[in-house]
């Protein structure tokens, strides 16, 4: 356990007498210059542990009850029914307009899988190959491309899926769908690369990026993007936006080849996904960078994460999706909730009642999905009140469940069911970002969805030329 600056020396003093200290104060060894920000690491005596921090919102209870009798949707709710029940369906569709106003929790968990997880399978990912086939990279570049694609196809595991996509103006994929990897798929696609020529005129990720995105997910694959291209692109907002709303779902590999690749595209789509870039300079070859992230992409995972967080039944909760839809050694999962406290509005508030909570990922949409089912069962031991400025939680457990066929014993207790699995097939809004100076700033997306079906949606007809 420690701190630690890369920017500016500094000084931390704690109790030295104390077996770990609970509070540390942090001072600059020099004057600051405001010519850089302060950057402080924090190296926790239990990193793998789940750790859960609380901030507080910025009106206490009281405060809070005053504010909300004062809106108008509140006002009219109640005047035609009083009834608690009305008052906190109406504290529960505020939620996402009243975030400042609450207590946030976060979860952080960063779990050590090959100590607690020895047997752990290499990944049977998707792998996709997205393979820049403008006119730009002919000659050199297009021969250094295919001759590691023969190689790393070769070194797939059985039992994965992939596919090609080759783009320029337009797109192109070897399957309509991610096929399995065999001898069979293997072949077809051997040959595929044989005859990739550089003829597709320019350069547009975006189209076969959104193609990719459309697909549906399948159920302990996790997606994996290796992106090859030499060039630069004049929407690198939008893609790295996009990539970013999904980037739950699908985590990228790039490669810039040659000196004219654009610095900011191929390190952002690795950055916003978790993925690691690489850059190729002249006559370096291609094969031994991507075989280095191929052999991280195949690393033991843990996949279909799902987090489970329990909260007595006198609050309104609402969950962020889930970081991630699956763990490689050294990821980190981080949750949000953001909870208020509906006791005040219930007339017999009963603190040995529970609601359990699932955080999810909606995979087109990004938003929070939870719901609660009938009760069950008997409660547990009440929920702990203090308030402590340090952070707080419930009295319970670990918060991280992984739900993989665990029965859980009937009981008193309202459950929340979620999982990565369901997809709304919205298309998703645009959300503006700083590189896209000529949209206006929206709200940021955080929005209440739908209940939807577990039903797969068959996909589109498929085209083997897209436009």
């Amino acid at each position: 356990a420690g701190v630690e600056s890369p920017t500016h020396e500094i000084r931390a003093d704690a109790d030295p007498s104390a077996r770990s200290a609970k509070s540390i104060v942090i001072t600059l060894a020099n004057k600051h210059t405001f010519d850089r920000p302060v950057e402080i690491l924090i190296h926790p005596s239990e990193p793998h542990m789940p750790h859960v921090l609380m901030e507080e919102g910025d009106m206490t209870p009281a405060e809070y009850e005053r504010h909300l009798k004062g809106k108008n949707d509140f006002i009219k709710g109640t005047k035609k029914d009083p009834s608690a029940e009305k008052k906190t369906d109406i504290i529960r569709k505020r939620l996402n307009k009243d975030i400042p106003h609450h207590p946030v929790i976060m979860l952080n968990f960063c779990p050590d899988l090959r100590t607690l997880q020895p047997d752990l399978q290499k990944a049977q990912g998707e792998f996709i190959f997205l393979v820049d086939r403008s006119r730009s990279m002919s000659g050199v570049n297009i021969n250094r491309v295919k001759d590691a694609l023969l190689v790393i196809l070769k070194s797939l595991m059985p039992a994965c899926l992939f596919n090609i996509i080759g783009f320029g103006s337009t797109f192109k994929t070897l399957f309509p769908a991610s096929q399995t990897y065999c001898e069979e798929s293997l072949a077809m696609a051997c040959e595929s690369i044989k005859r990739i020529r550089a003829d597709m005129g320019g350069t547009n990720i975006l189209l076969p990026l959104k193609w990719v995105i459309r697909q549906p997910i399948h159920r302990g694959h996790p997606r994996l993007l290796f992106l090859l291209t030499d060039g630069a692109i004049s929407n690198t907002g939008k893609v790295l936006e996009l990539l970013r709303n999904h980037s739950c779902s699908t985590r990228c590999y790039s490669f810039g080849i040659g000196p004219n690749a654009c610095r900011r595209l191929v390190r952002g789509l690795a950055a916003v996904s978790r993925g690691i870039a690489e850059f190729l300079a002249e006559g370096e070859r291609l094969q031994p960078k991507m075989i280095k992230s191929l052999k991280k992409a195949m690393a033991p995972v843990l996949s279909d994460v799902s987090v489970e967080w329990v909260f007595p039944k006198s609050t309104e909760v609402l969950v962020s999706p889930v970081s991630t839809s699956c763990l490689f050694p050294g990821d980190r999962l981080v949750g949000y909730g953001v909870v208020c406290d509906t006791s005040p509005y219930i007339s017999n508030p009963r603190s040995d009642k529970r609601r359990r909570y699932s955080m999810m990922h909606s995979q087109e949409s990004g938003s929070s999905v939870f719901f609660h089912s009938q009760e069950e069962g008997a409660g547990v031991e009440s929920w702990n009140h203090s308030r402590d400025s340090e952070g707080c939680c419930p009295a319970e457990p670990d918060p991280l469940s992984r739900r993989a066929g665990t029965d859980v014993k009937a009981s008193s207790r309202r459950r929340a069911y979620s999982t990565t699995q369901i997809a709304d097939h919205e298309p998703c809004k645009k959300v503006p970002t700083a590189s896209d100076p000529g949209t206006a700033l929206v709200k940021p997306p955080l929005r209440k969805t739908h209940l939807q079906d577990l039903q797969q949606v068959s996909p589109e007809p498929w085209q083997m030329d897209f436009q």
